[in-house]
């Protein structure tokens, strides 16, 4: 006659049982990250000029990067009232803008600034500031920490007030999204404004094994992996601006297309957020020279466009 078992070895079972199945999700065990050692003097350029037009959409994004010295970084940053804020790893910490504009046809256009403030050899963010003009507008204003994220949200009161600068809007709130690095398993947490930068500082490396990087888009974290698709020709036409003069680079380039996929990570946030990146928010991909290190297109899918390839039309170089 067979044995039923007791109660209390059926409930060592359930519990074996949920750990055994449990353990395998992101939501229970820390995911393993690259631990990044950006070298950011390997990056040739200080500005980056991108644009797309189609019959639906015109899209255009500006790149700035240079450095600042940590005093001055330190003291554009806002102060976060919980957690331990991230400082500057190095005496000049690196200083990043993109600006968008996207203009649809049959919509007014929107335009946004993205600031970010961060460590150069691990893209771990200080400071992030995002400016919304057109149909929503508002300003938003981030401090990193260790514990998770400070924003500080500025928006107009009524119309007067959307017709100043952000200065003067009053409708003011502040809000904490807290996460655990030590559980989640990130060494630091970087930003989609800085993957271009990542990619440019690894772009060599990337074509040899991928990359996983703790993103925080606007509310939440993102596992994103960054890995290479293999090389594809593309025809490039672009200004290349030196300190000697310009160039007028045309041509075709074996390019290095790097994919960008993101999947969301645990978060106590009521509605798990889309990750984006320069508006695209499905089969993202940048496009290198792996020559010049120069990006020379990103491609993706904008919700109100399709696919859409954005084109390398400028850049600066360093002096």
């Amino acid at each position: 006659m067979a044995m039923i078992p007791s109660r209390k070895v059926l409930a060592v079972v359930s519990i074996l049982f949920s750990f055994l199945t449990g353990f395998g999700t992101g939501s229970s065990r820390a995911q393993s990250f690259t631990n990044l050692s950006l070298d950011g003097g390997r990056i040739s350029w200080s500005e980056l000029a991108f644009s797309a037009n189609s019959f639906a959409v015109s899209v255009t994004v500006e790149m700035h990067l240079k450095t600042l010295p940590a005093a001055e970084v330190e003291a554009a940053l806002i102060i976060s009232p919980r957690g331990i804020s991230v400082q500057p790893s190095t005496p000049a910490a690196w200083y990043s803008v993109v600006n968008t504009t996207i203009d649809p046809i049959f919509r007014s256009p929107v335009k946004l600034m993205h600031a970010v403030w961060f460590n150069p050899e691990d893209a771990a963010v200080l400071g992030w500031v995002r400016l919304d003009r057109g149909e929503d507008d508002q300003k938003k204003i981030y401090r990193f920490t260790r514990e998770g994220v400070f924003r500080r949200r500025l928006e107009p009161r009524d119309r007067q007030e959307a017709g100043q600068g952000p200065e003067k809007w009053t409708d003011v709130k502040d809000s904490f999204y807290p996460y655990d690095l030590v559980r989640s398993g990130c060494p630091s947490v970087s930003k989609n404004q800085l993957l271009i930068y990542i990619i440019s500082a690894a772009v060599n490396s990337l074509g040899r094994q991928p990359l996983s990087i703790c993103v925080f888009g606007k509310r939440q974290l993102h596992n994103v992996q960054l890995r290479s698709g293999g090389t594809q020709p593309l025809k490039v036409d672009f200004i290349e601006k030196r300190a000697q003069g310009d160039v007028h680079r045309q041509g075709k380039v074996e390019a290095l297309k790097i994919m960008i996929e993101a999947t969301p990570m645990a978060t106590d946030q009521e509605e798990v957020e889309e990750f984006s990146f320069l508006g695209f928010h499905k089969d993202i991909a940048i496009f290198v020279d792996p020559v010049s290190r120069l990006p020379i297109q990103a491609s993706g899918i904008l919700p109100t466009a399709g696919r859409v390839d954005l084109k390398l039309r400028e850049v600066r170089l360093k002096n």
